[in-house]
């Protein structure tokens, strides 16, 4: 047997730190759960070299790649393998235990729905990173092709954001009420709804207080343009009540009245549908009496497939469902074929967090808030969303929230604690200090306050996450995927 020279000696050691150190950088920080009781760790980069200093793995790699006599061929094969295998742990859709999915009553739904018909309906819960319609309107297109379905399901009565489904307009004394942020203290109830919000009507500000009728009226229209499917819709459905007077209420389809009748007093919860064939041109709702009722939601959607509701709480971190009466929550959602909720929260906790024991305490209530939901909701799936990269101003450059990885752990954990699905933005978007290359892509692909997506990264992200859907789905089915593929933000393009 020949001896290895001092080069091949040397070489092999490398080989093996090399392979050790990725592996280190490679394995998810949390582990990976194996059981209730079993979780395979490894020790990570910043725990083996004591700092939390980034450490350039690529440096090790080209000193390898340096020396005489190596197989760069097979090195390079080797090291692009770990790297596609990283990023399938870290963006595709994870569950809190291995041997369990936990999307199953989901999954089932989709199966049904495909064999027999049906209606599905999914509502995703996020933050301003949703708003107008953003990510959301894809998965839904998406869906829909699939599944069936037409329309954009839920919408607030008193419409504050622009949207790409509808176009709606209505009299000028409107207000809005949302379970989010500081509570207007004329409101002593908790019936917001499953929107999490409400709207009311009151007297023209220029009239005089004591009128005998108030009226209002709103106006609803198909948008012009933005996906064909989302545009079509053939019945709506308004969920109201809480008047303490009686109401009088007139709907009107293209100029004919096609639903009048009153709201008795102290109505609780209420569902008034219309239908129509085909999708009307101006859908008008006119409203008289005493007092005006809580509207909660308007619907726009079709009799079966896949309806997908885009439900944006401004300034909202995903704490806010426990301020919502559970038991009007329970009828409304009841009287829905609900089946997956998703909740996109964490980033608006990000800028004023900064120690971990506020993040744990951040992490506590997005826990308790998961399992509120899911104790009024017990036949549905719920996914997590976590926040996306992040960056501020630190000596001249955009860097990463110091917090935001620890922020981005605590979400996670509270995830799996209540058995729920979960799915990284902040790894899947490339993970520390990749919002700079969001912002600086051509086109770009996040907005210069390095903070949300443009309309570009918004398409972008929620491709990376149908796909991470479809393949879990397809996993779930036991039906075989190709795996393979890169994390660079320049592939989708």
């Amino acid at each position: 047997m020949s001896e290895r020279s001092p080069l091949q000696s040397l070489l092999f050691l490398l080989l093996v730190g090399l392979l050790a150190m990725i592996t280190m950088w490679a394995f998810p920080k949390n582990g990976i759960k194996l059981s209730d009781s079993i979780t395979l760790e490894y020790e990570s980069l910043d725990a083996f070299f004591g700092t939390s200093d980034a450490i350039q793995v690529v440096s090790v790699e080209d000193s390898l790649f340096s020396i005489a006599g190596i197989d760069t061929v097979a090195l390079r094969d080797s090291l692009d393998r770990v790297a596609k295998i990283r990023w399938e742990l870290v963006s595709g859709i994870q569950h809190p235990d291995s041997s369990v999915n936990s999307l199953q009553k989901f999954y089932e739904s989709l199966i049904k729905l495909k064999a027999k018909g049906g209606k599905v309906r999914i509502l995703h819960y996020g933050d301003s990173q949703i708003e107008g319609d953003r990510m959301t309107r894809y998965i839904r297109n998406e869906l829909q092709k699939e599944y069936g379905g037409t329309g954009p399901g839920f919408e607030p009565a008193f419409q504050v954001l622009r949207t790409s489904a509808i176009r709606q307009n209505q009299s000028d004394n409107w207000l809005r009420y949302t379970a989010n942020g500081k509570k207007d203290s004329t409101i002593q109830h908790r019936n917001y709804g499953l929107l999490a919000s409400f709207s009311r009507y009151f007297p023209p500000v220029d009239s005089i207080e004591n009128t005998d009728t108030l009226s209002a009226w709103l106006e609803i229209k198909p948008a012009g343009y933005g996906f064909y499917r989302v545009r079509k819709f053939s019945q709506m459905s308004m969920l109201l009540g809480g008047n303490t007077k009686s109401v009088a209420i007139k709907i009107s389809v293209d100029s004919t009245v096609v639903y009048q009748d009153s709201l008795k007093a102290n109505t609780y919860n209420r569902k008034i549908k219309v239908k129509f064939s085909p999708t009307p041109e101006t859908i008008k709702i006119e409203f008289k009496g005493l007092d005006s009722p809580n509207v909660y939601a308007l619907s726009f959607e079709s009799a079966s497939g896949i309806i997908m509701d885009n439900i944006p709480l401004r300034g909202a971190s995903g704490t806010l469902f426990r301020r919502i009466s559970s038991a009007q929550l329970e009828k409304q959602y009841g009287a829905e074929p609900i089946r997956l909720i998703i909740l996109q929260f964490g980033g608006n906790s990000v800028p004023y967090i900064d120690t971990k024991e506020r993040a744990k305490k951040f992490g506590n209530y997005f826990k308790s808030n998961i399992r509120y939901l899911q104790a009024v909701l017990p036949k549905a799936s719920f996914l997590v969303i976590g926040p996306t990269d992040m960056a501020t101003k630190i000596k001249g450059e955009f860097v990463t929230y110091p917090m935001l990885e620890t922020i981005r752990d605590e979400v996670q954990k509270a995830a799996f604690a209540q058995g729920v699905a979960y799915f990284d933005m902040y790894e899947v978007m490339g993970g520390k200090n990749s919002m700079k290359d969001w912002v600086t892509a051509d086109p770009s692909l996040a907005a210069p306050d390095y903070v949300h997506f443009t309309t570009k990264g918004a398409n972008k992200m929620s491709k990376l996450f149908y796909n991470a859907l479809l393949k879990d789905f397809d996993k779930y089915r036991g039906i075989p995927t190709d795996t393979l593929q890169t994390d660079s933000i320049a592939n989708e393009n």
